[in-house]
């Protein structure tokens, strides 16, 4: 006799690069979740370190799909994990975002109750000091006014939620671009005539590693460069700053330098990037 298997409403789809310190935290929640009405995808760009190993911990105890591909660029990653999926919706997400127990529970939800295709979370970051907290809180205004009104497609990052039959229709992710591949498919989604939802309710807690290995103000650059260019010339295709995928990258911190160095230093990147602009 057949077993009949339950299509999963959400499909998690993880891409990962040398995350064994990481995906675990990721996974653990997944395997406390509430509502078991997802799967999880996790496509690994051949990993140097015990990835493979980690994700594979959690074949029995999580619906979990692992696959490994050579190509070790994040936007195909997810694309061949959405190939992969059996969900009505996908959700990518990094691997080292977290999330509470409610998530897939509360996921469901409000897409049932919103009936959208394509859905941006709220972030907020992994640490508490206030500073932070109220970037962040700015960052999610602005972001929940430019989805709402804007004319050009703006995303939070890689956690985004996509309707796979649209997702699919659209193209996916382009995986020439060298970085705001969230933005430029949320823009090709709103040419289609489909405008991104903003979800208050479904928080995800963003990892502040990058900014803790590179530095704050030396990424708050690299993120105002990059949107500075999306906005202005569109696609990002070539390689304009390092910005490289790899957990391996935040085992330990980058020398400090002080501000007032920093602070110099960005000024005179800043004149040079905006001549080249304009």
């Amino acid at each position: 006799m057949t077993k009949l298997v339950m299509k999963p409403y959400l499909s998690i789809i993880i891409p990962t690069l040398n995350e064994e310190k990481f995906i675990p935290n990721l996974l653990n929640s997944l395997k406390k979740q509430r509502a078991k009405n997802f799967e999880v995808v996790v496509v690994d760009g051949k990993s140097d370190d015990q990835t493979k190993n980690r994700v594979l911990d959690y074949k029995k105890s999580l619906p979990l799909k692992f696959f490994q591909v050579e190509k070790r660029n994040v936007s195909y990653q997810r694309n061949y994990g959405a190939k992969k999926a059996r969900g009505e919706y996908l959700v990518f997400l990094d691997a080292d975002s977290k999330i509470n127990v409610f998530f897939t529970y509360s996921l469901e939800k409000i897409i049932k109750k919103k009936k959208g295709l394509i859905f941006i979370p709220y972030i907020v970051p992994d640490e508490s000091n206030s500073e932070t907290k109220l970037i962040f809180n700015f960052i999610n205004f602005l972001l929940e006014i430019a989805i709402s009104i804007g004319n050009k497609g703006i995303s939070s990052g890689g956690c985004i939620f996509f309707e796979k039959n649209f997702f699919e229709k659209i193209g996916g992710f382009d995986d020439r671009l060298f970085i705001s591949e969230d933005h430029e498919l949320v823009d090709r989604a709103l040419k289609w005539g489909v405008r991104a939802k903003f979800l208050k309710e479904i928080k995800i807690k963003f990892s502040l590693r990058r900014m803790r290995k590179e530095g704050r103000l030396k990424l708050y650059f690299k993120y105002l460069q990059a949107l500075t260019f999306y906005l202005i010339n569109g696609k990002i295709q070539n390689k304009i700053f390092d910005y490289e995928m790899g957990g391996q990258l935040y085992f330990k911190e980058s020398k400090k330098i002080s501000p007032g160095k920093a602070i110099k230093r960005y000024l005179i990147k800043a004149e040079k990037f905006f001549d080249k602009l304009f």
